[in-house]
């Protein structure tokens, strides 16, 4: 083979090797980016909602038809109670609320804490059933308006009419619960303090029974007064 062609072969193949050399070291870095970002990254969860329409969400909000499944979904977890599944519902909220409040994390955090100690002492079950959805979009509010109905064990279930007002904020592409209170009046405030006063009389019967089987006593009917009559010498006939 001529000299100047070997001498050109060798060229092209060196103008080859620095080529791969370069894309092999671009790769290398891009990849070394990518996976410090991958970790450096916080991670954001988008919960999806049962879809039973056209729904939308992207970078400048979600739909109205999103607001109102998201909505639906936490209003049921957060009141289709039962002492089974409210520690697990408790955390299933708290993973999906907003960190902007801590006084609302701290309310949330209270509610379950109050219904876990109630729902188990009563045997108490709870569901919500929806009758409308009053959606602002524009503030990211719901306020709900159902029926609650309460089931006591075996003693028994009342039905009530309640309003549930939810907040949620938007951000980072996800909708989060920001706050959630129950709305109430004078006629709700004044149902509050009778049903509270019932609780607090089934709690004292309770610890009362409780006391009575741990110290062994015996309660009974004061005797008839005809049926404990002495003789002469003070022993009862």
């Amino acid at each position: 083979m001529h000299k100047s062609v070997l001498l050109e072969n060798v060229g092209i193949i060196k103008k080859q090797r620095n080529m791969f050399l370069v894309v092999s070291s671009a790769l290398l870095l891009s990849n070394t980016l990518l996976a410090i970002k991958t970790l450096s990254a916080s991670r954001e969860v988008i919960l999806v909602p049962g879809i039973r329409s056209e729904m939308l969400i992207s970078s400048s909000g979600v739909s109205k038809s999103y607001l109102e499944e998201m909505s639906m979904m936490f209003l049921s977890n957060l009141l289709d109670l039962s002492p089974s599944d409210i520690e697990h519902k408790k955390d299933l909220i708290l993973s999906f609320t907003s960190n902007s409040n801590k006084k609302s994390i701290n309310h949330l955090v209270e509610y379950f804490d109050s219904c876990i100690k109630d729902y188990k002492r009563f045997n108490l079950t709870t569901y919500f059933s929806v009758k409308n959805l009053e959606i602002d979009l524009n503030n990211l509010t719901v306020i709900a308006h159902g029926i609650l109905t309460s089931y006591y064990g075996k003693s028994g279930h009342e039905l009530e009419n309640e309003d549930y007002r939810l907040e949620f904020e938007y951000h980072g592409g996800v909708l989060r619960l920001k706050s959630f209170e129950r709305m109430v009046d004078d006629e709700k405030r004044a149902r509050d303090k009778t049903k509270s006063l019932k609780f607090e009389e089934a709690k004292d019967t309770t610890d009362i029974k409780a006391n009575s089987s741990k110290a062994g006593t015996f309660i009974s009917e004061p005797l008839n007064q005809e049926e404990y009559i002495e003789d002469d010498e003070g022993e009862p006939r």
